[in-house]
């Protein structure tokens, strides 16, 4: 039983995906900006943006271009115009970014449906893969979880009353 438990860290993907997920890369980047994108009340908009990428990459992939840049250019104007249909006073922000968020993720939807095949080179990139990355990867990733917890925590200390 206990070799049935051990033996998948034999493997050297499932030591780098815990060292990308949990060493102190993602992990700790994750934990701190999450803790304060939502004590910020901003933790809608994250979704929002994200899912606004959507389009983007299926049309860089149904036109067979860069799906990282095709996913970068759209994420960016949703943002500014939640920001600036916000200003009126009439709308709060949340019904503002649900009706970006589910604009944007239709939009994607459409778009991806344009292809008749869905490859899992699309969903991978989407969904991301953890076991996948290499070792260059994990040192990209490591120190970023305390570089982002830094910013963070200063950031929050100048923006308090």
């Amino acid at each position: 039983m206990i070799e049935f438990l051990l033996s998948p860290w034999e493997l050297p993907f499932i030591h780098r995906a815990f060292a990308v997920a949990g060493g102190g890369g993602a992990g700790l980047a994750c934990g701190v900006v999450g803790v304060y994108v939502v004590l910020r009340g901003m933790a809608f908009i994250g979704d929002a943006v994200a899912h606004s990428a959507f389009p983007g990459v299926a049309l860089a992939y149904a036109l067979e271009g860069n799906l990282l840049l095709g996913g970068a250019t759209p994420a960016s104007p949703p943002a500014v115009l939640i920001a600036f249909v916000s200003q009126n006073r009439r709308l709060k922000e949340d019904t503002v970014i649900g009706v970006f968020f589910a604009f944007a993720f239709g939009l994607g939807i459409v778009l991806a449906s344009t292809r008749d095949s869905w490859t899992t080179d699309l969903s991978s990139f989407l969904f991301g893969q953890v076991l996948a990355v290499g070792p260059e990867v994990v040192w990209t990733v490591r120190p970023s979880g305390p570089s982002s917890a830094r910013s963070c925590c200063s950031r929050a200390r100048n923006s308090s009353p």
